[in-house]
């Protein structure tokens, strides 16, 4: 009998030793096969030192922002070894480079199950109001959703737009394998439901921004909007205070504007040819609004307008 074998430990001693959740070993058993503790004749997990070494190094791992995903099929030799050099990197990382990534959730259930423990990791920041997507939006986007459908994508890329994110993971509980593969190549992290806050925090630490048509990021190349939609309202019906209609016309110019870079983001494409099409038109129209915007806030500065 292996040394490791004589002490043997139900999944309740597990989380205790560890201080990690029991679902969580479940869900780290069930999507990964990080560990896969023997069974009893009735069916319970009994785990030996070796399963709990390895959940240590595990967890430490995850603090650091490595993916389980990534760690599963390694030896417990391979994680220390992961170990020593994530820390030696850490070591020798200029502390500029070290500041917390600030984190939003956009779906309050999320936020109240997930969002405490998060906030007890000094290298994420999360954020209590939703930003304003104008300049400062938060590194990282966090978004619940049931289901995802193939209209997801969409919706996901306008979420993050609003907020000025670049960096966007989705929590889902039911999604098909290929609407999942579709958000992943569009640089979009996904979790399956229930999701651990060490596991997030992994995600939040390693996400990057999405790459579009092999010309870098495509919202790297699209100026966020300097004015809401509220703003713009605002403009359109002013009366009586102006000398003249110059800003109620390009504040209704912008609206149009905004609308058509939304519909040309969103709108569907069957092909690769249609994708590069429907990106150029995005990239143009928002060219387009940004001129319009910076001749609206001149023309705001002369007439004395503010909303």
């Amino acid at each position: 009998m292996d040394a490791s074998e004589k002490h043997q430990y139900n999944i309740g001693a597990v989380a205790r030793l560890t201080q990690i959740h029991p679902e969580t070993l479940r869900v780290w058993e069930r999507r990964y096969e990080l560990v896969v503790p023997k069974r009893t004749d009735t069916g319970r997990r009994m785990y030996d030192d070796k399963d709990i070494e390895k959940l240590l190094l595990v967890k430490q791992l995850t603090e650091l922002g490595h993916a389980v995903s990534g760690l599963s099929n390694l030896t417990n030799e391979e994680l220390r070894a992961r170990l020593t050099a994530s820390h030696t990197r850490e070591v020798n990382t200029p502390p500029t480079a070290l500041a917390p990534r600030r984190v939003f959730f956009a779906d309050e259930a999320l936020k109240i199950r997930l969002a405490r423990d998060l906030g007890m990791y000094s290298d994420l920041e999360v954020l209590e109001t939703r930003p304003s997507g104008e300049v400062n939006g938060p590194d990282v986007l966090i978004v619940g959703m049931a289901t995802l459908a193939k209209e997801s994508l969409a919706v996901l890329q306008s979420e993050a737009q609003k907020a000025g994110c670049h960096c966007l993971i989705v929590v889902y509980s039911f999604g098909q394998p290929a609407v999942v593969k579709q958000l992943t190549q569009a640089g979009i992290t996904c979790l399956k439901n229930p999701v651990a806050a060490a596991e997030l925090r992994g995600a939040c630490k390693s996400v990057t921004k999405p790459k579009a048509l092999g010309q870098g990021t495509l919202m790297d190349r699209v100026a966020p909007r300097r004015f809401s939609e509220e703003q713009l309202a605002k403009v359109v019906t002013l009366k009586g205070s102006i000398a003249c209609e110059c800003p109620n016309h390009l504040a209704e110019l912008i609206i149009n504007l905004c609308a058509f870079e939304q519909y040309s983001r969103d709108c569907e494409n069957s092909n690769p040819r249609d994708a590069i099409i429907h990106a150029q038109l995005h990239l143009a129209t928002s060219q387009a609004r940004t001129i319009l915007e910076d001749s609206l806030l001149r023309l705001m500065e002369i007439e004395g307008i503010k909303v």
